[in-house]
């Protein structure tokens, strides 16, 4: 009888109240209570959509669990009007949030073109071994997306990503546990608990770390421990920056060593012609003026990403023109990214 009680309760959670806000206090007045009506049905209805709860809802407005209930339930003692904009401003926002996202296109899907064929092969050959591999390309080719498609799609993937702030050895052990969903509170001990995580167990495990230029030589050089122990495959992505440390440098730690290790380099500075040719028709483009003018966008620094970026804006804008995209619109939206002194 118990759950009963509760599911009914739980059934009704959005019901509309019963009463409406106290009129004779002296801290509200009649245009307060019409805005609360109306600020009711809003809240019912984006509640109901997204199958919020109370406290959900509570919560994303900024207001206490009991100030709310008291509002929603027309039993609110204090300033109305006080509350009223509280939850008006939090509904407005929902609202040109949602209209906003009905405007804002997709990016296409991932595609296997020729540079992503070609960094899944060099994945592929790393895993497939237990060797260590380099990737070095142009910001904006999509081998980060080509890296997280590999790992969404295989087993025994991790990818881990190099930040300034995670560039030492503690800082990039301290993410490989986060991946890896190694627990292990004893320092000294960390090494080994992610070593035995990464030992090759059937058609091998990979380990990819994107971003890679931002790690130490130290770092490097434990990251090629994994390798030489456990049997690891491992991918440093990055730009051409660590590959300068690495194959072109004569001194430092271990240089030999690593070097030695390589199995392959994949190396590019410029886009394939047919890779930006297929981005743009992904993007559905049909207007010989836009294609030629994306295709020199492609062939900035960025890439493939400038003219993901780039159509992101003119898509929005040919929407609102009812449209399909065209020249005017693509060059609209790269002179408003105003980047043409970056790229």
């Amino acid at each position: 009888m118990k759950n009963a009680i509760n599911a009914t309760v739980d059934k009704n959670t959005w019901a509309r109240p019963k009463i409406q806000p106290s009129g004779t206090a002296q801290n509200r007045n009649s245009d307060d209570i019409a805005l609360w009506n109306e600020l009711v049905d809003a809240v019912r209805t984006l509640a109901k959509m997204n199958d919020w709860s109370k406290a959900e809802v509570a919560r994303r407005i900024g207001m206490p669990d009991g100030t709310f209930s008291q509002w929603y339930a027309g039993s609110y003692a204090g300033q109305l009007g006080k509350q009223n904009a509280k939850v008006q401003q939090w509904v407005e926002v929902l609202k040109e949030t949602a209209g906003l996202l009905e405007k804002i296109p997709e990016k296409p899907a991932f595609q296997r073109n020729r540079i992503a064929s070609e960094i899944i092969d060099t994945l592929t050959l790393a895993q497939s071994t237990g060797d260590m591999v380099m990737i070095t390309l142009d910001a904006g080719s999509g081998k980060t997306e080509t890296c997280r498609h590999y790992r969404a799609t295989r087993p025994h993937v991790y990818l881990v990503t190099a930040s300034p702030h995670t560039r030492s050895v503690h800082g990039i052990l301290n993410d490989m546990a986060a991946e890896l969903e190694v627990v292990e509170y004893n320092p000294t001990r960390l090494t080994r608990a992610i070593g035995k995580k990464l030992e090759r167990v059937g058609s091998g495990t990979l380990l990819i770390v994107d971003e890679a230029q931002n790690l130490t030589d130290e770092a490097i050089n434990q990251l090629r421990h994994f390798v030489d122990i456990n049997g690891t495959g491992l991918a440093l992505v990055g730009n051409d920056e660590i590959s300068g440390r690495l194959v072109h440098r004569q001194n430092g730690p271990s240089y030999a060593q690593i070097k030695s290790r390589l199995a392959m380099h994949l190396k590019r500075r410029k886009p394939y012609s047919e890779d930006i040719a297929a981005r743009i028709h992904d993007w559905g483009i049909e207007d010989p003026g836009a294609i030629k003018f994306l295709t020199g966008i492609g062939l900035k620094a960025g890439a493939l990403r400038q003219i993901d970026k780039t159509m992101m804006l003119a898509r929005m804008a040919a929407l609102g023109d009812g449209c399909e995209v065209t020249l005017k619109h693509v060059k609209a939206a790269w002179k408003n990214r105003d980047v043409e002194e970056l790229a």
